[in-house]
């Protein structure tokens, strides 16, 4: 099983811009079609992820994220271990890879959770509760 890399980039008014690798298509295809192909694409990957078990590759990831803290509700403007806990599992197990794991709930971080979210069919906060918890460990 293969992880899809997320792209994400925040707008200065707050919006959130998904960007991907878009392959050639000789012109084709136009443009509003391949953007709902992506969005499409990426949609069920984490969950199923999650539903389906995870590869070798991705247990080894996991020990990238090692964190024997307790798991409380974040947002942003929360710092903290358990905050670079939740940005390296985005980073380097849901493939966030624009998430900083530097221990401060930002923008990016918030944008990249309300994403998982919404791949998980949980109201897309962009806060971390339980049940997103539950949702990003195997």
């Amino acid at each position: 099983m293969t992880h899809e890399s997320h792209e994400l980039t925040v707008a200065t008014d707050g919006r959130t811009a998904r960007r991907a690798p878009m392959r050639q298509n000789r012109g084709r295809m136009a443009v509003g079609a391949l953007l709902g192909a992506v969005v499409l694409a990426a949609a069920p990957t984490a969950a199923s992820a999650h539903a389906t078990g995870r590869s070798a590759a991705a247990t080894t990831e996991w020990r990238l994220c090692m964190y024997l803290g307790g798991h409380p509700t974040l947002k942003k403007g929360d710092t903290g271990e358990a905050v670079r806990h939740l940005q390296c599992i985005l980073n380097e197990v849901y493939r966030y890879q624009t998430v900083p794991v530097n221990g401060s709930f930002e923008v990016i971080t918030e944008a990249s959770v309300k994403h998982l979210q919404q791949q998980f069919s949980l109201p897309d906060t962009g806060v971390v509760d339980a049940a997103t918890w539950t949702a990003l460990h195997p």
